[in-house]
């Protein structure tokens, strides 16, 4: 998807503001209008606002209430029309079929470079939250659903390719690489039953 410049875009203290890896998971994903999409951990609603400008149907959740504020500000200084609720990964989420899920998933080690914060700290080794989502994220896709997430050569990598390995399909990988760390962004289909 492109990059639309034009969105204007407030990020409230406290919310992930969108970086690079937002940015690689954005030029990823393809949608073509009408994809009912649902998005974890929303943040400043970046992604949803790309998708809805797109005549998507969005239901953007996050577990931290200024995290859904401050997408349902910035749906309205665009307006747009973006559903939001309050979930931790699919805690609060029914088993609909969605065309599209999209995760920009907390991805470092706690304390390790960054001092601890949710908005990156995936757990202890680094990848327990992007483990979780991937552990049930495919009963929620349709048969032929995508899945957009990333993940950090900063955390393990082994259980996540792993568990990629055993439940979905890979079919566009992308890496952008720094001198301290390589962000990895899939597109993922669920393996055929």
């Amino acid at each position: 998807m492109k990059i639309d410049n034009e969105l204007d875009i407030e990020i409230y203290e406290g919310v992930y503001e969108p970086s690079d890896d937002t940015f690689l998971l954005l030029s990823m994903i393809d949608v073509n209008g009408g994809e009912e999409i649902l998005e974890i951990g929303c943040g400043s609603g970046i992604i949803s606002l790309h998708c809805s400008a797109q005549n998507c149907d969005v239901l953007s959740v996050d577990k931290d209430e200024r995290a859904l504020k401050n997408t349902k500000t910035n749906a309205r200084k665009n307006d747009l029309n973006i559903s939001v609720k309050k979930s931790h990964l699919f805690s609060n989420i029914t088993k609909d079929d969605w065309d599209m899920i999209i995760f920009n998933p907390p991805y470092l080690p706690k304390g390790g470079i960054l001092p601890e914060d949710d908005r990156w700290d995936g757990g202890k080794r680094g990848d327990e939250v992007i483990v979780r989502f991937l552990e049930d994220a495919g009963e929620y896709l349709k048969p032929d659903g995508k899945l957009y997430t990333c993940y950090s050569s900063l955390s393990p990598t082994e259980r996540i390719e792993e568990l990629i390995e055993k439940k979905y399909r890979i079919t566009k990988i992308e890496q952008k690489d720094f001198f301290f760390e390589t962000l990895y962004g899939l597109e993922l289909n669920k393996e055929k039953e």
